[in-house]
């Protein structure tokens, strides 16, 4: 596991295998082997060469960091918008239009898994399916949120550690911890939309 300041495009792609695109999936198919996470996905399959083996995890690097072309704002947002005072704040603003709190939090983590698949198949059959695991883990403290109509506008935080782990078949081939400066690096794209359009109940 690596540390290390992020760089701009934030992606977990880039996060956890780079920044340069053309480094990126080599990058993956290399974990793969060495981890031996994309080997025997096609048992009996004869005449399997060493080649073929290397062919497979090549694509299937390919696959799997299209799964990681995900924003790295956009996650830390929408865990955002599922934070308890947050949304009290946004309800209360929503009740009186054009006003504006702000909202300081303490030391806070925010957590987004996701769980896609791959299918491999021969001649066109199924012959297996490929788990993917991706964690990435946020620790925020010192953030100072300003809530505006409902809309999370502005961000400011002292410090943000992100931790991504890469899992194949259950066998981690790639896990990162960086830096992240709020916000000169993690600006918002746009106001962050902290109530669902109907829901106008009580703080």
């Amino acid at each position: 596991m690596t540390t290390a300041p992020v760089a701009e495009p934030l992606t977990v792609r880039s996060f956890l295998l780079g920044t340069e695109e053309d480094q990126a999936a080599p990058g993956l198919t290399e974990a793969l082997h060495d981890q031996h996470a994309g080997t025997g996905l096609l048992p009996g399959l004869r005449g399997l060469t060493n080649a073929a083996d290397r062919a497979v995890e090549a694509e299937l690097a390919s696959v799997i960091g299209g799964f990681l072309d995900l924003d790295l704002v956009s996650l830390v947002a929408g865990g955002w918008s599922k934070h308890t005072a947050l949304k009290a704040a946004a309800r209360r603003t929503r009740q009186y239009p054009g006003s504006e709190e702000i909202v300081a939090l303490a030391t806070h983590a925010i957590t987004s898994t996701h769980h896609p698949s791959v299918d491999v198949l021969v001649d066109g059959a199924p012959a297996a399916t490929v788990d993917v695991g991706l964690t990435v883990l946020f620790r925020i403290s010192g953030l100072v949120g300003v809530v505006r109509d409902a809309r999370l506008v502005t961000v400011r935080a002292a410090e943000c550690e992100v931790e991504a782990k890469l899992a194949v078949r259950q066998i981690v081939v790639a896990s990162r911890q960086g830096r992240l400066d709020l916000p000169a690096e993690l600006r918002l794209r746009s106001p962050v939309e902290l109530l669902p359009p109907a829901d106008q109940g009580p703080a």
